[in-house]
């Protein structure tokens, strides 16, 4: 591996992460120039990392606008959590049939993080965000099944700005806390279907909460008129 591709990991990484924490916010136009200087690299290895990320879903190329973060209607995102829906659903099931030594005990360490985490400041939010993404990563490599991860968490991913914006804003996880809480009961007594209700219920109750806050200001200004 040459030093462009080393650099284009890099870039690639962070780029990502930026974009699923909501610094690069939806609809924002990364100009080349600025985010090359921003990382003091050349355009090369960025354009790498540019394409890579396009092809996973997270850049659209606009003709002589550049690159920006794909911005998503509420139909989109409604029409993505119906997929993950069905596809956690199935997750959960499959990692509960297929759960080891340890599996619930390393579940329950990433609830009990979460319940000392305050989401109602900044960081704590952050932190929250981080660990209830690890406690969905964890069910899923439960599963053992490289596929169904993948396109699961591409999924998730798709979403996962709209989801931390959600989240900044109302700061409520009570709701979350209590599907989490049902779901590693459920997975430590092994009922493998019960889980599957649950994961498929909690990824419902998600997008539920976000749709009403992205559709809340259209239904608003509609009103006004």
């Amino acid at each position: 591996m040459d030093g462009n591709q080393l650099v284009a990991g890099t870039l690639y990484r962070e780029i990502r992460e930026r974009i699923l924490s909501g610094q690069y916010a939806p609809g924002s136009v990364l100009r080349q120039e600025d985010i090359a200087r921003q990382f003091e690299t050349s355009r090369v290895p960025l354009r790498e990392a540019f394409s890579k990320l396009e092809a996973e879903g997270f850049l659209i190329l606009r003709p002589r606008r550049g690159y920006a973060v794909i911005s998503l209607e509420p139909e989109e995102i409604a029409e993505i959590f119906d997929l993950r829906t069905v596809i956690e659903g199935q997750a959960g099931q499959i990692a509960t049939r297929m759960q080891k030594s340890g599996d619930a005990e390393a579940l329950e360490a990433l609830l009990a993080a979460m319940a000392e985490t305050n989401p109602l400041e900044q960081e704590g939010m952050t932190r929250w965000c981080e660990l209830n993404r690890a406690f969905h990563e964890r069910i899923l490599e439960c599963c053992n099944r490289p596929r169904l991860q993948r396109i699961a968490l591409q999924l998730r991913d798709q979403v996962e700005p709209y989801v931390r914006v959600e989240l900044a804003v109302t700061g409520d996880v009570a709701e979350a806390t209590r599907d989490h809480e049902e779901i590693v009961s459920a997975f430590r007594s092994g009922d493998a279907e019960l889980v599957g209700e649950l994961c498929a219920v909690h990824c419902s109750r998600t997008a539920r909460r976000l749709l009403d806050k992205l559709r809340a200001p259209a239904l608003t200004a509609d009103e006004d008129r």
